[in-house]
């Protein structure tokens, strides 16, 4: 937790009896999932910003499942394992942050979403330090971070540039072209790609590379959660939703990740 700083002030959070303060007597208690809020009112933007609870259940469900265990893997391979602190943003209910953590035996790890719910999942029965914050004002120390990792979520560059140590890397996750091309092409009638990250200001692209798999997943409640857990089933009539998970689904799995490092100019 030494990383943390105060959302109001930015002075540094002590660990007290009840959770954390900073020497301008802000206290912010730990829940008893172990987390910390540190996302103040004024920087919410909805009662209860983030993905909803349903949302992240299935996709814990689905991801504890295992089938993403290849883009575990690839991710592993990016990052040194005795770095000594590392951050998931957009952590939601914990999967990649926990198996990162497995990897990084060394490194105090931190995981923040926007989503309360994720949060209170992720906590749980967890060593990981885990906060309710937003990725737009990090909560974090300025140049504390060996490592920070961004699994479709959004970030501010300023902040990633402030928090990430100098020689510091980035990994940014996007879907690639293929990810889930079976199920986009039942709900799209044009298929747009998806956008390739731009290296963010103050960092240099290291590597880009992508991974694939097929997912071939039982019908009923394994489907059903990826099924909710995407932006996907928002579009989809609840009827269809339902037939979907009744007849199980084959598809594909793609994901394009970029590694950068803090400093310098592209070298691509």
């Amino acid at each position: 937790m030494k990383a943390l700083i105060c959302p109001l002030c930015s002075a540094a959070l002590v660990a007290n009896a009840q959770g954390l303060a900073c020497e301008n007597r802000h206290q912010f208690d730990r829940a008893k999932e172990g987390y910390f809020n540190l996302l103040p009112v004024q920087h919410k933007n909805s009662r209860e910003p983030g993905d909803a609870k349903q949302q992240l259940i299935a996709r814990r469900a689905f991801l504890t499942a295992g089938y993403f265990a290849p883009l575990v893997e690839e991710l592993k391979s990016l990052i040194d394992p005795t770095i000594r602190a590392l951050l998931d943003i957009g952590c939601g209910e914990g999967y990649f942050t926990s198996n990162l953590s497995q990897h990084c035996v060394l490194a105090d790890v931190y995981g923040i979403d926007i989503a309360k719910a994720g949060i209170r999942l992720a906590a749980k029965n967890s060593d990981i330090t885990y906060a309710v914050a937003s990725s737009h004002q990090l909560p974090l120390a300025d140049s504390s971070m060996d490592v920070v990792v961004r699994i479709y979520a959004p970030s501010k560059d300023e902040e990633l540039l402030r928090v990430i140590k100098p020689g510091g890397k980035l990994i940014i996750v996007i879907p690639g072209e293929q990810h889930l091309i079976g199920l986009r092409q039942k709900i799209y009638k044009e298929i747009k790609p998806h956008q390739k990250p731009k290296a963010p200001k103050g960092f240099f692209v290291v590597e880009e590379r992508s991974v694939g798999f097929d997912l071939v997943i039982p019908a009923g409640d394994l489907t059903a959660s990826l099924l909710s857990m995407t932006p996907f089933a928002w579009k989809l009539a609840p009827n269809l939703l339902e037939q979907m998970a009744l007849e199980g689904l084959s598809d594909r799995a793609e994901f394009q990740l970029s590694l950068y490092e803090k400093g310098g100019l592209s070298s691509i």
